[in-house]
């Protein structure tokens, strides 16, 4: 009976081991920090230029594969954090203004179209920006194996998959290790109201920056292990300690027969 629980309990130890591996994630923000020129350059009374600085979340998924087999490895891209900065200057005869307002956004609007977003308004200068935002990454891997695709690109918030391939010749124990390198590319529109009247329109030419840290993942290399033939060594022992707890109990029935008075 001892020997059937300690089967029982090892099984037990190695199912919840692979499950671990098999849905085992980890977690990365990845920082940005995007600064542009003067978008009004052939103007002299009135500068602008835009910085943001923002935190992407991405969600990955480590695992396990077998030799000579695939998986898939998952990527999830989540909005973190924002901010948004105008440097401007407006030097006209009767309107001065200089400064660096700086305003948080909605993380979600750092990729895709975002509705304009105000950063300053004194009632005679208006400024507001549209940010024209997505993310692209490159996927590089180490060990024996391959991933396809190598290039992802985000335009929403969504989950990305590259499919892992292990080589035939890959051990068992050994690891494929996977990065991913992201870019944020971005463009801005900057709109400049001035006393109500007059808006200066403008998109700033496209910028892109990389991210850090890259984004670093294991996927480990194990046996084959049939899901019939783990289930088949689960009913062994199950069956196993029944048999051993029926004996049991025969022996101590004939132990009290054979004592009876």
């Amino acid at each position: 009976m001892r020997k059937a629980c300690l089967t029982a309990t090892v099984l037990t130890i190695m199912v919840g081991t692979l499950v671990s591996l098999v849905s085992a994630s980890a977690q990365t923000v990845v920082y940005y920090n995007v600064v542009t020129d003067d978008v009004f350059p052939e103007r002299e009374d009135v500068d602008a230029s835009v910085n943001v600085t923002c935190a992407v979340a991405y969600s990955c998924t480590d695992g396990t594969i077998q030799p000579d087999k695939t998986c898939v490895y998952s990527v999830k891209a989540s909005p973190g954090s924002g901010t948004l900065t105008v440097n401007y200057a407006v030097d006209r005869p009767i309107l001065k203004r200089s400064g660096s307002p700086s305003v948080p956004i909605n993380p979600e609007w750092l990729i895709g179209d975002s509705p304009p977003i105000t950063v300053y308004d004194d009632g005679a200068v208006r400024i507001t920006v549209t940010i024209h935002g997505q993310i692209a990454g490159n996927v590089s891997l180490t060990g024996n194996g391959s991933a396809t695709p190598t290039t992802l690109v985000w335009t929403r918030w969504e989950t990305k998959n590259i499919t892992v391939s292990a080589s035939p010749n890959a051990q068992i124990g050994q690891k494929i290790s996977i990065q991913l390198a992201t870019k944020y590319r971005v463009y801005f529109t900057v709109s400049v109201e001035l006393i109500g009247i007059e808006v200066l329109t403008r998109d700033s030419p496209s910028k892109e920056v990389s991210g850090s840290p890259p984004i670093q993942s294991e996927i480990a290399v194990v046996p084959e292990m049939p899901v019939w033939g783990l289930l088949l060594a689960v009913t062994t022992a199950s069956l196993s300690a029944t048999i051993s707890k029926k004996a049991f109990k025969q022996t101590i029935n004939e132990w009290f027969s054979g004592n009876q008075l």
